[in-house]
């Protein structure tokens, strides 16, 4: 067994590529629309269709793969930036630092905290457009 991918349901499909293809460098595998039984999976959503893209590294296919879900029939925000709970997700990538942080800053990147772990290890966490948690951990 492994873990296959992750999938974040996001506003705007456009605005999230800026951030996790461009900013992070991920590569776009998949940008397709889909209809499909959503309510049916998801509960609270009511439309039929919508936009799935997948992005990862093209050597690596079958690994690390980060999938943008926007519906056809928009649903409401998330809870956006929280305290931290039970339940909360955050994805974490190795980048070098120098370079992908202020592409994700750009990107629409927000809360952007930095330290550095006792082993030596640079590390910043983030919010992605949609207030998803995400960590940067350096690795030049």
């Amino acid at each position: 067994m492994h873990l296959d991918h992750v999938v974040i349901f996001v506003a705007d499909a456009d605005r999230s590529l800026a951030f996790y293809r461009d900013g992070l460098g991920l590569a776009t595998m998949v940008d397709r629309d889909f209809d499909g039984p959503w309510p049916e999976l998801f509960g609270d959503v009511s439309s039929r269709g919508l936009r799935a893209i997948i992005l990862g590294d093209p050597e690596n296919p079958k690994r690390g793969q980060v999938e943008l879900l926007t519906f056809a029939e928009p649903v409401g925000p998330g809870p956006g930036v929280q305290p931290i709970a039970t339940g909360t997700v955050m994805l974490s990538f190795m980048v070098d630092l120098a370079e992908v942080l202020p592409k994700l800053e750009a990107a629409g990147g927000t809360d952007v905290r930095r330290a550095t772990l006792r082993n030596g290890v640079d590390v910043v966490t983030l919010r992605d457009p949609d207030g998803t948690l995400v960590e940067l951990l350096d690795a030049p």
